[in-house]
């Protein structure tokens, strides 16, 4: 290397330290790279937080906001009423009820065209009515959905309930898919299943 004179007294402690000055590189270096890592993960989660909207919790539908307007009779060519079994409890254990809890879900399946609903009807294993949901036509928008809820503390339906739907639109629609949800609890097990609405012949008097 020659006479150590030569040289400045810093280039020659760093020619004395350099695989101590190596390894702190290196330990620098993994340390930039884990932070960046680390910052990145982070991001990425912040960015799904504040993409993830929590569901908000049931309210009855404002139905002034489905409100169907001016409706040309006759161009109502289509129109149908929809059968939804339900149960407001199911028995298990000998015939011990489970209390269940029913969201009545009614959606619009076209894509560009809406459909009107006139009558929603809950009625008990009796064939009895015991609420009537719309008291006017109401309005669907394409791919809206309308939900509606029995409460498990409601089993006023009892284990054979149903909904009738009736609806009527222009031609060339679909109908509305009607399905009812019913979820219960019990202990530490739960249960939940769902029943689609098949189509019935309209009534020949009023409903």
């Amino acid at each position: 290397m020659g006479n150590k004179g030569e040289y400045p007294d810093w280039f020659l402690w760093l020619w004395d330290k350099w695989f101590v000055l190596f390894l702190l590189l290196g330990v620098v270096t993994l340390v930039l790279i884990a932070g960046a890592v680390y910052l990145d993960t982070r991001f990425e989660r912040f960015e799904h937080e504040l993409k993830f909207v929590p569901p908000r919790s049931y309210e009855p539908p404002d139905l002034a906001s489905y409100q169907a307007g001016e409706i040309d009779s006759e161009k109502m060519t289509r129109s149908g009423s929809i059968y939804a079994p339900c149960y407001s409890h199911i028995y298990y254990h000998g015939g011990s009820p489970l209390l269940l809890e029913t969201t009545l879900s009614i959606r619009n399946i076209n894509q560009d065209q809406p459909v009107y609903l006139t009558g929603v009807k809950y009625v008990d294993t009796d064939g009895e009515s015991i609420k009537v949901y719309l008291d006017q036509p109401i309005r669907l928008a394409p791919f809206q959905t309308i939900e509606f809820l029995v409460e498990e503390k409601d089993s006023t339906g009892g284990s054979g309930a149903n909904f009738l739907v009736n609806w009527m639109a222009e031609e060339q629609v679909a109908p509305p898919l009607v399905e009812s949800v019913m979820v219960g609890a019990s202990g530490s097990r739960a249960i939940a299943f769902t029943r689609s609405g098949v189509p019935i012949p309209a009534a020949k008097t009023g409903d």
